[in-house]
């Protein structure tokens, strides 16, 4: 299939030769008399049909292509990247619309504001607020200035693109294996941080299981590591669990303990489109986070998170929704005795017992798109959540495909 430059291409060049034959002369007040004449100008006539129908044929896929995509296509159930349909809030998209119309401007006082929103959310002070584009961001960062100090210990399977990108940027990720039973094995990782290590990462809830620390633990794991490498939680679920204020870490960055806490917009305030993420850190370490982070949030999604940071009603319905969205996977895996983690995030990881990607294929010819193998465990697969009709057809057709 052409490239949409290819296909353009071909219009400009058809749209040239074409100017040039109807400008060629033909007839008594030109070169080309008698049967030559007749002749080009059968010929002509032909290449003038084969030109218009190559330029119609280039052109109308041009304009398809070049139409905007919003998300999934028509027809597709997309339950693969964490995201929350139920988002934008109106409340969101009435601020959406509005910023909009000044996006000539750069973005400067509305992130300051949405600063001072989030710190005083925190109950923490601007100077401890990084805003990002996505959460992602200020992982990136984060990775970028301790892996030039030292080695990273993460859990083997978790979030991971940041770590990825450490690991060819040269820097060393130390991967400990989760527990029997799918649970972050913190006492593994402190047991593998030594003095050559930098930073500790953690996920919680841990991704893609789903699975929460006990928070209890979790605390006396970073106030003891944080002695010895910096801490950094990401929390980006956080606000999916039954106690979001207990299970967080926020407290020690308020205690200036040498931890960092990373939190998005895209999950439950549903605009992971606009890229709106931050960390939380005592100032030097946020300093820190400042100098390595590219990017910050713009206009439009800056508006949005200021709309929706404390819009309760939408929160509450969102974080219903997901609940009833994991019952219902949960379902679909308990009918089909599929075990399954509890999780406290928006998906539902589960062991199909059989090849995750070849599953995934499968489904997704039936165009319900899941997440395949996380290595090493080849038979599990997650499922996020969507509208509550759309995990009904994945109910209708995960059976189909798994009793096939």
């Amino acid at each position: 299939m052409l490239s949409v430059h290819d296909r353009a291409r071909l219009v400009a060049f058809a749209a040239c030769w074409l100017g040039r034959l109807l400008a060629l002369p033909v007839g008594n007040k030109g070169w080309a008399t008698g049967a030559w004449s007749m002749t080009l100008r059968l010929h002509r006539r032909s290449f003038i049909g084969g030109i218009a129908g190559a330029m119609a044929l280039a052109a109308a896929p041009v304009a398809a292509l070049r139409r905007p995509a919003y998300g999934p296509a028509e027809g597709i159930i997309k339950l693969n990247a964490n995201e929350n349909p139920y988002g934008p809030s109106p409340k969101a998209l009435k601020a959406i619309a509005e910023a909009a119309t000044h996006s000539a401007y750069y973005p400067g006082p509305t992130v300051r504001r949405l600063q001072e929103m989030v710190a005083e959310y925190n109950g923490l002070k601007p100077e401890n607020v990084v805003l990002t584009s996505g959460s992602i961001e200020a992982l990136f960062a984060v990775g970028a200035a301790y892996s030039r100090h030292g080695r990273i210990v993460a859990p083997a399977l978790t979030f991971g693109p940041h770590l990825t990108v450490v690991e060819r940027m040269g820097g060393e990720v130390i991967r400990v294996p989760l527990t029997a039973d799918l649970d972050t094995d913190l006492a593994g990782m402190e047991r593998a941080v030594d003095n050559t290590v930098s930073m500790v990462y953690v996920c919680n809830p841990n991704n893609p299981t789903g699975v929460e620390i006990d928070a209890a633990a979790l605390r006396a794991f970073c106030t003891r590591v944080s002695a010895t490498a910096t801490v950094m939680v990401d929390e980006a679920y956080n606000e999916l669990t039954d106690d979001p204020e207990a299970s967080s870490m926020v407290d020690l960055v308020r205690n200036g303990k040498n931890v960092i806490i990373t939190r998005t917009f895209s999950k439950l305030h549903g605009i992971a489109g606009l890229r709106v993420g931050y960390a939380l850190a005592p100032a030097h370490l946020a300093e820190v986070i400042s100098r390595h982070a590219m990017t910050q949030p713009n206009l439009v999604g800056a508006a949005a998170a200021i709309a929706t940071i404390d819009d309760e009603p939408f929160l509450e319905f969102s974080k219903q929704k997901i609940r009833e969205g994991r019952e219902l996977v949960a379902d679909v895996f308990r009918r089909h005795e599929i075990p399954y983690l509890e999780s406290r995030a928006n998906f539902v990881y589960g062991d199909i017992g059989r090849n995750a990607d070849d599953f995934r294929a499968s489904m997704q010819a039936r165009n319900v798109h899941i997440r395949g193998i996380y290595a090493p465990y080849s038979t599990w697969s997650r499922v996020s959540m969507g509208r509550m009709e759309d995990l009904e057809v994945f109910a209708r057709v995960f059976s189909e495909v798994y009793n096939a």
